[in-house]
């Protein structure tokens, strides 16, 4: 009995299978450089999973049978499209470095997933989804199971212990990874994205055909970003913790008729020296917005935004979901 036979529905499915293959192939070569491939050949398998080669993709059987709800397909086929970049064309150096594979097909998905279906909630969801999975690792009711490790360790995440580290880490706080920095340089005035795009098409025609590690990536980001961004590594890919903010603001009405808002952040569950700059959503009334991004560091930071000339209605802390961190808002208190 052929897989054929056996999901009738297989045909209808292989044109929206083909369609996303091609339409990530064009997504890709427009915000990371064209494809080293000139042809893919795509074929399913009988398994849950999915493999890349060159010019090459195997696709679980079960992405045949139904596009579902959340995009979680269309990510996973992009995924694999996306390896033909990371992974196979920018190759990674030693385990360390596994996450310049999977961290980035990971989030290559997601971006893929997020721009075709134009669906910013499903993306959203999505990263919430990894972040859940990350932040309760082995949080029992009664008790704590032992940490997962730092994505830095590649492979040996995972043990007798850490079962499934390797997916959620490499993987998933991989993919964490890429979002924060493309979130620190997206413009929030214009929501435009060229600065990240042109950082990860720098990086992908530096070290095309080549084997890249940990330590080359971060120079290229340091190159984009206009400074040392050995800190952000620091917190996020060669260590494990992760912050919790309790966040507060108070607004004041200066002499002048503006207002004066200061906003408080304290930091949990992370070292004093823990920073990080996290974009914040200022609402105003009829529909009225600015985005601001603030630099958050020390055990209980406050900082003082600029004048504003109308009083805020709300303040949403960690807007566009761009850091991983778990946040509580709290009432302000001198």
């Amino acid at each position: 009995l052929s897989l054929h036979d056996a999901l009738p529905i297989y045909y209808d499915m292989e044109k929206q299978v083909g369609a996303d293959i091609v339409n990530s192939i064009s997504f890709f070569n427009d915000v990371f450089g064209p494809m080293p491939f000139k042809n893919i050949n795509v074929t399913d398998m009988p398994i849950f999973h999915g493999e890349a080669f060159p010019g090459f993709i195997h696709l679980s059987f079960s992405t045949f049978l139904e596009n579902g709800y959340d995009g979680s397909e269309e990510a996973f086929r992009a995924h694999e499209v996306a390896h033909q970049w990371w992974g196979i064309s920018v190759g990674y150096n030693t385990y360390h470095d596994q996450w310049l594979s999977e961290g980035f097909a990971t989030y290559s998905g997601l971006w893929f997933m997020q721009a075709t279906l134009r669906d910013n909630d499903k993306f959203m969801d999505m990263l919430d989804n990894y972040k859940e999975e990350i932040m309760s690792n082995r949080n029992y009711l009664f008790s704590k199971g032992q940490q997962a490790g730092p994505i830095w360790l590649g492979y040996r995440t995972n043990s007798s212990e850490t079962e499934g580290d390797y997916n959620l880490i490499i993987y998933k706080k991989g993919a964490w990874v890429l979002h924060m920095l493309r979130m620190m340089l997206l413009d929030l005035k214009t929501m435009n994205e060229d600065l990240f795009k042109n950082m990860m098409k720098d990086y992908y025609n530096s070290y095309k055909g080549k084997k890249a590690n940990t330590e080359d990536f971060i120079k290229i980001v340091n190159k984009h970003f206009g400074e040392d961004m050995t800190w952000f590594f620091n917190q996020y890919v060669y260590n494990v913790e992760i912050p919790e903010y309790e966040f507060s603001y108070k607004t004041e009405i200066t002499d002048g008729g503006k207002y004066q808002v200061y906003c408080k952040m304290k930091q949990n569950n992370v070292p004093p020296d823990f920073k990080m700059y996290i974009p914040i959503l200022v609402k105003f009334d009829n529909d009225q917005f600015a985005r601001l991004r603030i630099f958050a560091n020390g055990s209980n930071a406050i900082v003082k935004l600029p004048l504003l000339p109308l009083e805020p209605e709300e303040i949403i802390f960690n807007d566009l979901n761009s850091v991983l961190c778990e946040v509580d808002y709290t009432e302000w208190s001198e």
